[in-house]
């Protein structure tokens, strides 16, 4: 049987594993520069992450032009809402590695922002069209409706302070919604081990969120949020064997970008004085995350590579 070029199956689960590359590219600048540690590691990651974006966008872009009707289909499912709005959100975090490279960082923030925009739109209309099993609550609803809580990370830099903290605001609003509704669905019913992964992208909003009230206050909202965000990293971490009972499968890219954003939030706490704790974090969380990320990643592109991905997550082809 002949194979059918790649990029007619581009999955979307291919993308969160890219946010956490890029996550994790501003992660190791970060410790370079706390650390007085070579910087050349975080570039390079910053340039594989910005390569691999560029080259499975326009991959999933070719695929789209092929048969525009795809994109519903891959929005049919959560783990496709997720992976598409993931897109969008790493080209949002991909504007602070670009911050020194002057305007190209703000075309590239904007770029992103607008396509979360869209993205979010097409979601909200397969969510319409879905059985109401379709429209369950699940941890990948916070990509699409809470991504822009990634828009302080560079947005404050670029000017956009009062728009940054709407995008913060909203998403806050959304956040809360939706980890109500997962709280209780979880003590309804629990999550089979095949769907347990994605459980800790809670992290990443948390952290998020805490890494924003930094930027622009109140101080005190950083604080609350960084104690969550130690909170649900030291729970997730008691829970590793439960949360990655079933074994690598595509689901484990949910664990990527949490794993950046702990160590980026600790990062920013070192700046703001917090001392040891800061420190550990910013140590172990990074050690965590570069062994986390590159492992998955590694496995993501290989099952890519073998069309199996696509499969596993059941990708729409074109």
């Amino acid at each position: 049987m002949k194979r059918q070029p790649l990029w007619r199956s581009t999955p979307p689960a291919i993308f969160p594993v890219i946010l956490g590359l890029v996550g994790l590219a501003h992660a190791w600048r970060g410790l370079g520069v706390s650390f007085d540690l070579p910087l050349a590691f975080g570039d390079l990651l910053l340039g594989v992450a910005t390569a691999l974006l560029l080259f499975f966008s326009l991959s999933y872009l070719a695929k789209l032009i092929a048969r525009p009707g795809i994109l519903m289909e891959d929005l049919k499912s959560p783990p496709g809402r997720a992976g598409l709005s993931a897109i969008s959100m790493a080209y949002i975090v991909l504007a602070v590695g670009l911050l020194p490279f002057g305007e190209i960082a703000r075309y590239v923030w904007w770029f992103g922002v607008i396509l979360h925009a869209v993205i979010v739109t097409f979601v909200v209309k397969a969510m319409a069209k879905s059985p109401p099993e379709g429209r369950s609550v699940t941890p990948f609803q916070l990509l699409p409706f809470v991504g822009l809580s990634t828009t302080p990370l560079a947005g404050v830099s670029l000017g956009y302070v009062l728009l940054s903290q709407a995008f913060t605001y909203i998403s806050l609003a959304a956040f809360a919604v939706i980890l109500f509704q997962l709280a209780s669905k979880f003590f309804r019913t629990r999550p089979p081990a095949p769907m347990r992964p994605p459980y800790a992208i809670i992290l990443a909003p948390l952290s998020l969120f805490g890494m924003a009230f930094a930027q622009f206050g109140p101080d005190a909202a950083f604080l609350v949020f960084y104690v969550a965000v130690w909170i649900a990293g030291l729970a997730l971490v008691s829970f590793a064997k439960w949360l990655t009972a079933a074994g690598f499968t595509p689901m484990w890219g949910g664990l990527t970008f949490p794993a950046a954003t702990f160590t980026n939030i600790n990062l920013v706490a070192m700046g703001k004085g917090l001392g040891m704790i800061a420190t550990i974090g910013s140590i172990v969380g990074g050690a965590i995350a570069t062994a986390l990320i590159l492992y998955i990643a590694y496995k993501a592109l290989k099952m890519w590579a073998g069309q199996k991905l696509a499969q596993k997550t059941g990708a729409a082809v074109a």
